[in-house]
C-alpha cells in the first residue's frame, strides 16, 4: 500500500514514527528503531515520549469520556544501546479524579533496560458540541496496519528548522500532520522541539556531539498557531550537562511548553 491509499489519519508525523499499541495487553506498546527515528546512533527521547502517549493515553482516551490531555513527562535513559526494537510496558500509579500518573519501562529486542519513564494526564471536558472520535476503534487500527516506512528524520518531516545553535533557537509552523484532535500540536512533536534545541544548543557549545539523556517536560499550553520558536541556558557549569529550553508559541506570545534537559556527549 502506497501513502496515496492510506488512511490520512496514519499518516500523520505522530504515525509515521511507527509507536504501536499492543492489542493482547493494552499496558504494552513497542517501536520498531530506525535511523530516521535516531541522532549518534541511538533513538530519540520523542518516539518514546509517543510510544508513552500511544501506550498509557490512547488507552485512557479510549475508556473515558473526557479529553486527557499531557501535563508532565518525564524520561531517564538506561542503556545507551543501539536498538532494532523496543517495548514500553506501563503501570498506573494513580488515576484520581482529575489526574491520571503513570510509570513506563523501556526495554530492547535484547532484554535491556533503555530507560524509564513517568507521565500525567489531565481529564478536560469536551466543549459543547465536541465529539471525540472512536479512539478505541482508532488504536486497533493502529496496531494492525503497517505504516509506510520513513524516507526522512522525524525532525524534517515535521518541518523543525535549527536557527541559532548557539542560543539554542529552534522553529516550527505548525501543520495538520502534527495536530491532535483539538487542534493543538501532539506532545511528541513540542518534546522533539525541545530536544533538538537541547542538543543542537549543547553540540555548539561543548563542541562535540550529544545525546540528551534526561527530558522533564512540561506542557502549559498546547502549541496552535506558530510559529513554535525555542531558547535555551545552561544550568550550572556547562560539563554538568544541565540545560533548560523554553518553547514560545509566537503567535499567541505565551510560553507553551518548559524543558530540563540532560546530556552527555556521544
Amino acid at each position: 500500500m502506497d501513502e496515496t491509499e492510506f488512511p490520512t489519519e496514519f499518516l500523520s508525523v505522530m504515525a509515521r514514527m511507527g509507536a504501536r499499541p499492543d492489542l493482547d495487553d493494552p499496558s504494552k506498546g513497542q517501536v520498531q528503531v530506525n535511523d530516521y527515528l535516531c541522532s549518534n546512533g541511538i533513538i530519540r527521547v520523542a518516539p518514546l515520549m509517543l510510544l508513552a502517549d500511544t501506550v498509557v493515553g490512547m488507552r485512557l482516551e479510549s475508556f473515558i469520556e473526557d479529553w486527557t490531555f499531557t501535563t508532565d513527562f518525564s524520561f531517564r535513559r538506561g542503556q545507551l544501546v543501539p536498538s532494532k526494537n523496543i517495548e514500553a510496558k506501563s503501570t498506573i500509579l494513580r488515576h484520581g479524579k482529575k489526574l491520571l500518573v503513570e510509570e513506563l519501562d523501556y526495554v530492547n529486542e535484547k532484554g535491556m533496560n533503555v530507560g524509564h519513564a513517568q507521565i500525567t494526564f489531565i481529564r478536560t471536558p469536551l466543549r459543547e458540541g465536541e465529539v471525540k472520535p472512536d479512539v478505541g476503534k482508532v488504536r486497533d487500527r493502529m496496531g494492525r496496519m503497517e505504516v509506510p516506512a520513513l524516507k526522512q528524520t522525524i525532525e524534517e518531516l515535521a518541518g523543525i528548522t535549527i536557527e541559532d545553535t548557539t542560543t539554542g533557537r529552534v522553529s516550527m509552523i505548525p501543520k495538520e500532520a502534527v495536530r491532535r484532535p483539538g487542534g493543538f500540536v501532539q506532545g511528541a512533536i513540542m518534546t522533539l522541539i525541545g530536544e533538538i534545541s537541547a542538543q543542537s544548543y549543547a553540540e555548539a557549545h561543548l563542541g562535540t556531539p550529544c545525546i540528551v539523556t534526561g527530558l522533564d517536560v512540561r506542557y502549559l499550553i498546547g502549541g496552535r498557531s506558530g510559529p513554535l520558536t525555542t531558547s535555551a541556558m545552561w544550568i550550572g557549569p556547562p560539563e554538568r550537562g544541565s540545560i533548560k529550553v523554553t518553547l514560545t508559541d509566537e503567535g499567541h506570545d505565551v510560553t507553551s511548553c518548559t524543558f530540563l534537559a540532560q546530556v552527555e556527549p556521544a
